[in-house]
């Protein structure tokens, strides 16, 4: 009897000690198609990189070809060096010193290899006689990491629609990007247009996409700006062709900036005109969708 106690004992020690599989593990969620503000690092590298790339391409003194040929080496491929030989071609017979500062970037779309981003850039050119002329470009470049530096592979100074391939819906970060360049389109759209003939209406919808301190700001001027409105008899829009990008996010999600390359149609008796105003919206989290904190012009360009 003692022995079929301990034999018992032995087999539920046996049993206790068997080998228990543990539940696969849950795969990892897929990876956004668009990693932009997704991968912080990966982000910062490619606008320091690309904001580098540009004001040095476009930095120089034509009469030292010879220092053109090396940058336009290091930091120019493809279609983007094409694009710059024959700007450059232009203007290589004439002694000319060209600066060129990036005012904004916004990055579009980022990829492990590639990147694309919104620029908007002042250029400012002199020439020995003393004559100067400043002038500021949108464009849309798109570069690659090679030998430690960023390198532009394309340059598109009329880009418009999206900018990043559609992508499933995310989460996280990628949610706060694709949410905020959704109301910066919306926002922008509300914001950019004037119609003499409804000025009032037009008025209240400035007010309900503002946050403050824009909505102190637009309560201040209120009746100021109406009857400018008013009495200019114009009436504009926004394009819906117009481009945007995410400049920074904090990493709450509860504010961004973006850049919008705004085309803005004003209809004249001649028919409609359109000219490109690069502006820079501030958006804050209210509720379950975004308002406009504050707005910044960067300048006309040509459209």
């Amino acid at each position: 009897m003692k022995r079929a106690a301990v034999a018992g004992l032995a087999l539920l020690a046996a049993g206790c000690s068997s080998t228990v599989v543990a539940p696969p593990a849950p795969p990892n969620p897929p990876q956004p198609a668009n990693l932009a503000f997704v991968d912080t690092p990966a982000t910062t590298a490619a606008t320091t990189g690309i904001k580098q790339a540009v004001e040095t391409a476009f930095t120089y003194d034509s009469t030292d070809q010879g220092a053109v040929a090396k940058t336009e080496q290091e930091y120019l491929a493809g279609a983007a060096r094409t694009q710059f030989d024959q700007t450059f071609a232009q203007v290589k017979t004439t002694p000319v010193k060209t600066k060129t500062q990036v005012l904004s970037t916004g990055v579009a779309d980022l990829q492990p290899r590639s990147a694309k981003v919104l620029v908007v850039a002042s250029q400012q050119s002199s020439t020995p006689d003393g004559k100067t002329n400043a002038a500021t470009a949108l464009m849309l470049v798109t570069a690659v990491p090679a030998s430690g530096h960023w390198q532009l592979t394309d340059l598109n100074f009329d880009p418009r629609g999206a900018l990043a391939p559609d992508a499933p819906a995310a989460s996280g970060a990628a949610t706060t990007r694709d949410s905020a360049l959704a109301a910066a389109h919306q926002d922008g759209a509300i914001l950019l247009t004037l119609d003499a003939q409804n000025a009032d209406a037009v008025y209240d919808r400035y007010e309900s996409v503002a946050a403050d301190p824009l909505l102190g700001q637009f309560r201040t001027t209120r009746a100021h700006t109406v009857d400018n409105m008013k009495a200019s008899g114009a009436k504009t829009s926004l394009d819906p062709q117009s481009v945007a990008a995410l400049t920074s996010a904090t990493p709450d999600g509860k504010q961004a900036t973006v850049l919008l390359g705004a085309i803005v149609s004003t209809q004249q008796k001649g028919g409609t005109q359109d000219r490109r105003l690069n502006v820079q919206l501030t958006l804050v989290r209210q509720g379950a969708g975004w308002k406009v904190s504050g707005i910044e012009s960067l300048g006309a360009t040509q459209s």
